[in-house]
Formats: C-alpha cells, structure tokens, sequence
C-alpha cells in the first residue's frame, strides 16, 4: 500500500479499490455457485447484493453527515448482519465506532473496533481497527493492558503480523508509557515509531520533543536496547 498521511486516507482508498474490484472479486467467490444456480441467476444474484450492500454503507455516510446516529447505528447493524460478506460491513464498523464515541459510549466503540479487528478480510482494515481500539483503550487507563497487547501484535503472536503498521504499534508504546509516567520507555516507544512509521511522523515527533532532552546515559541505554532486538 501506499504511504498516507492519515489512517482516513488509508481507509478512502481501501474503499476506492473496493468500488473498482468489487466486481471481480464477486466473480472469484462465487464461482463455486455457478454450478448450482447458473450463470445468469448467479450473476443476478451478486450484482444485486453488491448493490444492495453499496446503497445502505452509502446511507450510512449520509447519516453521519447529517449527524442522524441512531440511523447511523441501525444502518451499521444491517451491513453487520445481512452483508457481512462484503467489504462494506468491516468499513461500516469503522464508522459505527465513531458514532459510538460520539455518543460517549468507549466500551462500545472499543468492542466495535475489535470485532472488525478480528473478522475484517482486509489486513489494513484490521490493523486501522486495532490501532483505534487501542488508543480508545489508553483513553480509558488500560495502559498495561495495552502495552502487553502491543507487545504480542509486535512479537507477531496469534498470527498477527503488523507489517507497515509497527511505527502506529510503537507510538501507541510511547503513549501509554508517557501517561504511566514512564518517560525513557515512552521515548524508545516514540523513537522506534520513527524508525519505522507511515502515517502522523509530525505528530510522533512532537511528543518526543515534548518529552524533554534525555538524560546523558540516554543514547548508551538505547544502544544498549537496540542490540537486544537485534539479539532477539
């Protein structure tokens, strides 16, 4: 993928290539039906639940827009359940988790989140989930918790791979170790997510420098840490 400013970019165009591939990766699931149902009832079929799927995540948007979010919600719920098979239901998650946040509602913003974390068929979708469950998560004083899930998506754990998404992985670090009061772990945290981070490098380094100048054992203990990875 492409390098983006913000994670809205990334999700703008996941959703761009979905409306310019959807037809063929329609055509790729459902051969296996072919057989069964014929090519012209088959191909009815598809073209109408695409289209079906696109007009409800396209009422959903409006509905944010017009800031309507009860609409918002329901319309989230339907492409949850009659259109999970489609992109669209892992995108209208992502939006339904903002409307829960608006609506004060963490916990279910959060559960929202890692539901599409843990069933999104798009790895960017997922890692954009996680990232945003998690710093709704350190907003809500779990930073060990955080920090210890962090540490497993980054160890590559339960199959988890964060790929160009480590530098998000790493920030979050520095944040919730700057919140505990830890400020050498947060500027390893913020330092790592330079080395490696797409997105929000302004923003990264803005919150390193407000932690201050290090202290002058600081570049012999990250020395010291960077062999350890190495090591490792």
């Amino acid at each position: 993928m492409d390098v983006y400013q913000t994670e809205e970019e990334q999700v703008e165009s996941i959703k761009k290539w979905w409306a310019e591939n959807s037809r063929s990766i329609f055509f790729g699931v459902g051969l296996g039906l072919f057989a069964i149902f014929g090519w012209q009832s088959w191909k009815e079929q598809v073209r109408t639940h695409a289209v079906e799927a696109s007009d409800v995540y396209l009422q959903l948007e409006k509905s944010i827009k017009d800031s309507q979010n009860d609409a918002a919600l329901l319309l989230a719920t339907e492409l949850d359940t009659s259109y999970a098979d489609t992109p669209y239901a892992s995108l209208a998650g992502l939006q339904k988790a903002k409307v829960e946040m608006e609506k004060g509602d963490r916990a279910a913003a959060a559960k929202t989140l890692e539901k599409v974390a843990s069933t999104a068929g798009n790895n960017s979708i997922q890692h954009i989930a996680r990232v945003r469950s998690l710093r709704i998560r350190i907003g809500s004083g779990e930073m060990e918790a955080v920090i210890a899930d962090i540490d497993s998506v980054i160890a590559e754990k339960n199959g988890v791979n964060p790929g160009e998404f480590i530098g998000q992985y790493e920030a979050l670090k520095g944040d919730a170790y700057r919140l505990l009061g830890d400020v050498e772990k947060a500027r390893f945290g913020y330092i790592a997510a330079l080395r490696t981070a797409t997105l929000d490098r302004r923003l990264i380094q803005l919150k390193l420098d407000d932690l201050g100048p290090p202290p002058a054992s600081f570049a012999d203990d990250s020395s010291a840490a960077v062999n350890a990875e190495t090591e490792k």
